[in-house]
């Protein structure tokens, strides 16, 4: 099956009306999202698949997945009411994929942690939107995702966005309080990644309280559905307001094309 991954952090200040001259701060994460958005582009998938930390949750082990006509949402919370955006449901395999084991929410706003990776992404394909399942584990997380991959695994091209930022306690003042050790659990996590290792990822399960980051489970999740053997490309890393910020891209071998 073609598939591309993009692991990509989320914060707004990356979006210019809304961050304004401080976008320069960040200016490595939008260099990286713009790449990406052209090896999406190029890549031309079909359907688009986002996990996304703010989008809604459970607190089973069911992961929920959005469901509606219509995605919608704007950035008024963010005083950028007028930067909005609306994308097709692919309703179909948001259903299906309650044979996985996900909850089917109806459910059509889109969050922000999904919109901002989607303001440079600009895939021109349907959506599906689903977010975590706080009692689930991250090995049922891994599965989720091989599930997923296995389910659309019919000769179309999927692009499976995996939203998350990495610590939020990488400095003095940083919006979680800050940990000295949790620039250690960013450096080890685009170290996995770059590698594109599933075994030293998951080593890194008890770190998570102490760095307190939020994409740890959907770069899990991606690693189930691209499978151990992609390969990645870390295309930045940053934090310069001390949450960790990293985008990366992921690719099927040529060993790992079909399933």
């Amino acid at each position: 099956m073609p598939a591309m991954g993009i692991i990509t952090c989320h914060p707004p200040i990356i979006i210019p009306e809304i961050g304004g001259k401080e976008t320069r701060m960040v200016q490595s994460t939008i260099d990286a999202l713009k790449k990406a958005s052209e090896d999406v582009e190029a890549f031309g998938p079909d359907v688009t698949v986002i996990m996304s930390p703010h989008a809604v949750s459970l607190n089973g082990r069911s992961i929920p997945v959005q469901v509606t006509d219509k995605y919608i949402g704007d950035f008024g919370d963010f005083d950028a009411p007028h930067v909005t955006m609306s994308y097709p449901c692919a309703t179909d395999d948001a259903y299906s994929m309650k044979k996985c084991g996900a909850s089917a929410i109806r459910y059509g706003l889109l969050d922000y942690a999904s919109m901002v990776p989607l303001y440079y992404l600009k895939p021109k394909t349907p959506l599906v939107v689903m977010g975590y399942a706080f009692s689930l584990t991250t090995q049922g997380y891994v599965e989720f995702g091989s599930c997923v991959r296995k389910l659309l695994d019919d000769g179309r091209k999927i692009l499976f966005v995996a939203s998350g930022d990495l610590s939020h306690r990488l400095i003095p003042g940083a919006p979680a309080g800050f940990n000295p050790n949790a620039k250690l659990f960013d450096e080890k996590v685009v170290e996995t990644i770059s590698e594109w290792s599933l075994t030293e990822y998951l080593t890194l399960e008890e770190m998570r309280d102490m760095a307190g980051e939020c994409g740890y489970w959907s770069i899990a999740t991606l690693f189930g559905f691209m499978g151990e053997s992609a390969h990645a490309e870390v295309l930045s890393y940053e934090g310069p307001f001390g949450v960790g910020y990293c985008v990366a891209e992921v690719a099927l071998s040529m060993e790992g094309d079909s399933l």
